[in-house]
């Protein structure tokens, strides 16, 4: 019993696929007449020999469709298009197109099927028509694509759509789509969006120059990294001029001393020149000396952190394009996760990625 239950559940799950794949639409319409209506929009400068060539076409795709060879089917009534654009064919081709899953191509072909009314396809045609072309737009979506950067080139999964300014609107298939703008001297632009059954995505594209996008990928404005480069140098300078001022006080103080009575004229039994021997005068401006010695090498430590923190920040600075992700907000993180075993470990290993 079992094993008929499995086969019974077996059953009905291929019931279900072929009944998916089962065409809902499966009669063409009749091949039209050759003859007459010579003024009609879908005869006009068709010789009557070449329709009866194109309804041969038309006839043997309707017998591949029977069979059915609908990919067989579509060439024979895309042929007959190529020879006579009568309103049946294209209504004929999409039929065939709906049951090779082609939906976006039937859709196209019913609309120029039905742009010249029901005259050509007949009442009950063109109200099927109507019916499955409604039913084909409720599977797939929209997408509204707008740039206005002059000469921008508008690609949607890589095929042409369009050269900016201006924008389009056309029907997709209900799934992810990719929509990119490119230009010479541009940072390209690149969006990703799904497009769900019967929705309509707008999206507007905007183009900046490759040196904007490079402004916009620095972390500060331009000049404030030069600014700290050019104050640590400035507090650099500042400190070799002290420098320079120290060193002279030492000089003058150097010449005074050795004018000293007890330097010129030393008494062997004396220690040497004591404070009583050396102004107060003197004194101070050695201690003054001392002291822009100390304020110059201040002024060189400050100086030279600056400048290396500037040269930091202009390094950090530096031009980088952003990068363009999938719209709509979502995270452009990712995360791993692997299994990890080992002889003596079995875990997994969790990485994420921004």
């Amino acid at each position: 019993m079992k094993i008929k239950h499995g086969w019974l559940c077996a059953g009905v799950v291929l019931v279900g696929l072929l009944c998916e794949r089962a065409p809902l639409h499966a009669q063409p319409t009749t091949a039209p007449a050759t003859t007459g209506d010579d003024d009609k929009p879908w005869n006009k400068g068709v010789p009557e020999q070449v329709r009866e060539a194109a309804r041969d076409l038309f006839l043997e795709g309707n017998r591949l469709f029977g069979m059915p060879l609908f990919a067989q089917a579509a060439e024979k009534y895309e042929a007959a298009l190529g020879k006579w654009k009568h309103p049946a064919f294209y209504f004929n081709l999409a039929i065939a197109q709906l049951n090779l899953g082609q939906d976006l191509e039937a859709r196209e072909s019913l609309e120029q099927g039905m742009k010249h009314g029901a005259e050509p396809l007949g009442d009950d045609a063109f109200a099927e028509a109507k019916k499955i072309r409604l039913e084909v737009e409720h599977r797939l979506g929209r997408i509204r694509v707008s740039c206005q950067t002059p000469g921008a080139e508008i690609t949607l999964d890589g095929v042409a759509l369009f050269t900016a300014p201006g924008s389009h609107e056309d029907w997709v298939k209900a799934k992810p789509h990719e929509i990119t703008a490119k230009k010479d001297g541009y940072q390209a632009q690149t969006r990703r969006m799904v497009v769900a059954p019967g929705a309509l995505q707008s999206v507007d594209l905007k183009l900046i120059t490759l040196t904007e996008a490079a402004d916009s990928g620095r972390r500060w404005a331009v000049w404030k990294p030069w600014v700290v480069v050019a104050a640590g140098a400035a507090v650099a300078a500042a400190g070799g001029g002290i420098h320079a001022l120290a060193s002279r006080n030492f000089n003058e103080f150097d010449d005074e001393f050795l004018q000293l009575p007890c330097v010129t004229m030393p008494d062997p039994t004396a220690p040497g020149c004591t404070d009583t021997d050396v102004g107060s005068d003197l004194n101070g401006q050695l201690k003054r000396a001392r002291r822009q010695q100390a304020i110059a090498v201040g002024g060189y430590l400050a100086g030279g952190a600056l400048v290396a923190t500037g040269v930091v920040l202009l390094y950090m600075n530096r031009p980088r394009l952003a990068e363009q992700g999938p719209s709509g907000g979502a995270p452009s993180g990712r995360v791993v996760v692997l299994p990890t075993v080992s002889p003596d470990m079995l875990g997994v290993l969790v990485s994420v990625s921004r």
